[in-house]
């Protein structure tokens, strides 16, 4: 079965998560190239039932294995909001559209084409090869990445006679239209997820004689108050990728990009950050962290003030924010508004260093056609990557698909589509990344 057909069959598999019915079926349809090619193969279920594909191609085990990180499970979709069938794997206007077209069965298939020509290719690895398909991202992962990485190390290239493995997964698809030269990030590391929530409580009454203390009223006030992003400041990967790209852009552009890799990039970035978010949603929300309301709930009628009422918020937060600082700011500004904050869930994930690897990705992404400039980066959506990265691995996103920012845009959204031309590329190049990162000799 050829790439492209291959995931159309993928995008046709309904694997919503939740709940995640479908994951296993990714899983078997992946598994039959897998295995026709010679790779050791076996799907491991999480406590929840949840499958997992694990693919191995042997090699040398003194030696860092190179994991191949997808995922087989997609976010919901709102069907009348799409052009095409969500769940139809079709091809118009040269775009294969359907949930999961990008994130990720695409990626699922690149890697797994990758692997199927190294194993029939004639060459010998260097290390051991994992394609790893896991179930539950889109939840968290708590029933896949997470899960494999805690209860079965081994399998997924952690062994105590060798270094920890290195990852390709998610997070760093190309980018045009942000510069005259395409932009092909690797991912290095990924904002941090904060979930919080409020709560208010106030004097319950009727809705002719409102009370002066509404609980409404006071988490109103709280949300404005702490809601958006936080002040902008400079990453050090932040600021290497304004450096590179002020090697390329032109005018007003290139002087902006030079004041922020310069030495007054801290003052500056607070100024151009409005405009680059403006420009630019993913590169501006890298600058800041960001405190999002998502979820409202308060009174039970409609002539009713209610006594309390609360909401939890999605915060993101690049790697080295102070965690501790911003949950004390939020608990200031709550007290003055009645309001009592709780962290429900907090993240952190490491950033990864760049080495041979990284280096490799480098000379394979100015490679391709348009010649898009490499650039080290973080990505503001939190991915599987991190479990690895936490427990030691050297874990970058890369994905050669060149995408527009409305393409991009449809990450999670409607109408979710790949250019057939552009995933063509993104194997062949996909496929000679994995052949050198697997055959390299050892140093």
């Amino acid at each position: 079965m050829e790439g492209l057909e291959l995931l159309a069959s993928l995008v046709r598999i309904a694997s919503v998560n939740p709940p995640g019915d479908g994951e296993g079926e990714v899983a078997d349809l992946l598994r039959e190239p897998l295995d026709a090619a010679g790779l050791d193969t076996e799907v491991l279920v999480s406590p929840q039932g949840r499958p997992s594909l694990i693919a191995r191609l042997d090699g040398p085990t003194d030696r860092p294995p190179l994991v191949l990180l997808s995922h087989s499970d997609v976010v919901p979709v709102e069907e009348d909001r799409w052009t095409h069938d969500p769940f139809g794997g079709e091809v118009h206007d040269g775009q294969l559209w359907g949930r999961g077209s990008l994130d990720m069965k695409s990626v699922a298939v690149l890697h797994t084409q990758a692997a199927v020509a190294l194993a029939t290719g004639g060459a010998t690895p260097e290390r051991e090869v994992l394609v790893v398909l896991v179930a539950d991202e889109e939840a968290g992962g708590a029933e896949g990445a997470e899960w494999l990485v805690d209860h079965h190390p081994v399998r997924v290239g952690f062994r105590d006679t060798a270094p920890p493995p290195e990852v390709l997964g998610e997070g760093g698809f190309g980018l045009a239209g942000v510069l005259d030269r395409p932009l092909m990030p690797i991912v290095v590391g990924e904002k941090s997820p904060l979930w919080l929530r409020a709560s208010a409580t106030g004097d319950a009454g009727h809705g002719s004689l409102p009370p002066a203390d509404q609980a409404i009223a006071g988490l109103v006030r709280f949300i404005t108050a702490v809601s958006g992003p936080r002040p902008a400041r400079l990453h050090p990967v932040m600021r290497d990728q304004f450096a590179a790209l002020a090697g390329v852009a032109t005018g007003t552009q290139r002087r902006a990009f030079q004041l922020l890799a310069g030495p007054a990039g801290a003052a500056a970035v607070r100024v151009l950050a409005p405009r680059i978010r403006a420009t630019s949603a993913v590169l501006g929300h890298l600058l800041a962290d960001t405190v999002t309301p998502t979820q409202v709930r308060a009174g039970y009628k409609h002539n009713v003030v209610p006594g309390s009422a609360e909401v939890t918020f999605d915060a993101r937060l690049l790697p080295d924010t102070d965690v501790d600082a911003l949950l004390s700011w939020l608990s200031d500004v709550g007290e003055r508004h009645g309001v009592t904050v709780a962290a429900e869930q907090r993240w952190s994930s490491p950033v990864s260093p760049r080495g041979d690897l990284f280096d490799l990705l480098t000379d394979v992404s100015a490679a391709l056609p348009d010649g898009p400039l490499p650039v080290a980066s973080l990505t503001p959506g939190v991915t599987d990557l991190r479990f690895f990265r936490r427990r030691g691995a050297t874990a970058y996103g890369w994905v050669p698909l060149v995408l527009t920012p409305e393409q991009v845009a449809t990450f999670h959204g409607a109408d979710e589509r790949v250019p057939v031309e552009q995933f063509e590329r993104a194997s062949t190049a996909m496929t000679d990344a994995v052949h050198r990162a697997a055959t390299r000799p050892g140093t």
